[in-house]
């Protein structure tokens, strides 16, 4: 049995505007495009499991049926699905649109939401 391998290598310059047709076609975003939501993402994420913990608390040191633990349930979930949209909603935003902007918008709003549901009937 024989194998034989044949590789042909690449010129340099051919290789060279190969990459650089690449990068072009496919440019990394700015940072500060991501870094909001990357800021962001652990904090809502914390914040939500700070909540439940706090829910999970009252249940506990509560009555669980009462209609006081059950509307802290009802704003922890709204506020969770708040929090979690918006993240949802910036990270799915495109990074080369002129829309943008709304990525930062996104994250700076997931942030306030989780606290603001769970404490709004206080």
């Amino acid at each position: 049995m024989h194998t034989e391998t044949h590789t042909e290598t690449e010129p340099r310059d051919e290789w060279a505007a190969r990459n650089a047709a690449y990068a072009a076609a496919h440019p990394v975003p700015h940072p500060s495009r991501v870094l909001a939501l990357a800021l962001a993402t652990p904090v809502v994420v914390l914040l939500v499991t700070v909540g439940w913990y706090l829910v999970s608390l009252d249940a506990e040191l509560g009555d669980a049926a009462s209609a006081a633990h059950q509307d802290l349930v009802a704003r922890h979930v709204f506020g969770t699905l708040g929090g979690l949209g918006c993240l949802t909603a910036g990270w799915l935003t495109p990074r080369g649109s002129r829309a943008a902007w709304l990525r930062t918008a996104f994250a700076l709003t997931s942030v306030p939401v989780v606290p603001a549901a769970l404490f709004a009937g206080t």
